[in-house]
Order: C-alpha cells, then structure tokens, then sequence
C-alpha cells in the first residue's frame, strides 16, 4: 500500500508528468530526511539519558558527550543532505538548518500516510502541500530508533519529546539543471490558513 496519496490539482495536462517527476523528487528526499530526523532525536535521547553517543561512520569510531557539539555536528549533516535539493536563494536565506527538534518527524508522514498535492503552472515551478492523514500519532517500529524512543516515552520519556507531528507542509520547487529543487517551505496547523515561512529547513 503506498503511503504517499499523490495528485495533481490546477496543473494543465502538459504539466502533469513533471508535476509527478517533482512529486516524487520530494518524497524521495523527504523520506531521506524523516529518517536522519528520527534517528538523529534518538541520538539526542541517548545523549542526555547516558552522556554519551557512540556512532561508527565510514569506519571510524565516534563519540560524543557534549551535547552542543552533537548539536553542531547534526546542523552540517542536515545541511549536508538538503542543500544539494535546494536553491541559492533558500540557502541563502536560511537562518540555520535545524532538524529533529521533536519526535517523530514531521516528515515521517511519507511512511506511514499523507496527501501530496502538487500544482504546476509553468514549465519551471511546482508547488506542492504535504499533509499528514489525520489520525494517532503513527510510529513506524520496523525502525529500532523508533522503537527505542517509543519505549522511552512510555516510562515517561524525555522532557526534549513533544508530539509536534500534526502540521502540513507547503514547498515551492523550482527546475534547475534538469533537477528539481526547494525553493522556499511554509508550513502551518492542520486546519490552520496561516501559512509561515519556515527559515530552518
């Protein structure tokens, strides 16, 4: 069963194969990132629970016990991952990349079920809403770190865990270099009409 419901809304015929070539580009990236988000707030969990995080990347051995280190470390890999997906500009203007701040990610949604619209009126800009199915929380805990956290909450957790789960995304692409990009990202409450421009993706 696939978790993404896509759909093409106000987009001219010609347009609907690049509406869904930007879709699923997004979906793609956004899983990537739900991923990296879960288990970097589960890294997070560990590191105030134990003092210390111990990781194995590319062969070598890692520790950490300061928490803002991690902090640091986790900026550039976030930023790592997205800026190749994202224009100059939203670079540019991003205030700091700051992911995981809760869990799950609001991106986990791609896994476990959402609506992706996605509006083209031009050769060269989409823009598509993600939106979360309304419904409980959804972990997926075929994921360890999702397991782990899911048991921390239930013997009462961590004060950094909040559910902030339940918001809609708006992105805005734009075609470069025969590759989509994000351009800019709004998000808002689930029943909200008040879109805010997000300055940390």
């Amino acid at each position: 069963m696939n978790s993404v419901a896509m759909q093409v809304v106000d987009t001219p015929e010609k347009f609907h194969p690049a509406a869904e070539e930007a879709a699923q580009a997004l979906t793609s990236l956004l899983r990537e990132l739900a991923a990296m988000e879960n288990k970097s707030f589960a890294q997070y969990t560990r590191l105030c629970k134990k003092g210390r995080v111990i990781e194995f990347k590319d062969g070598a051995r890692r520790e950490f016990t300061d928490i803002q280190d991690w902090k640091e470390e986790m900026k550039l890999r976030f930023a790592a991952l997205l800026d190749p997906h994202c224009t100059k500009k939203l670079i540019a203007q991003r205030r700091d990349c700051l992911h995981a701040e809760h869990f799950p990610s609001s991106f986990n949604c791609v896994n476990t079920g959402c609506a992706l619209s996605v509006t083209m009126k031009s050769a060269g800009k989409a823009v598509a809403q993600l939106v979360p199915d309304e419904d409980s929380v959804p972990f997926d805990l075929s994921d360890p770190d999702v397991r782990y956290l899911v048991e921390d909450a239930k013997h009462g957790g961590h004060s950094a865990q909040c559910y902030g789960y339940f918001q809609k995304y708006r992105f805005v692409l734009k075609r470069e270099a025969e590759e989509w990009h994000i351009d800019e990202v709004s998000c808002d409450s689930l029943h909200g009409d008040r879109w805010r421009r997000d300055w940390y993706f």
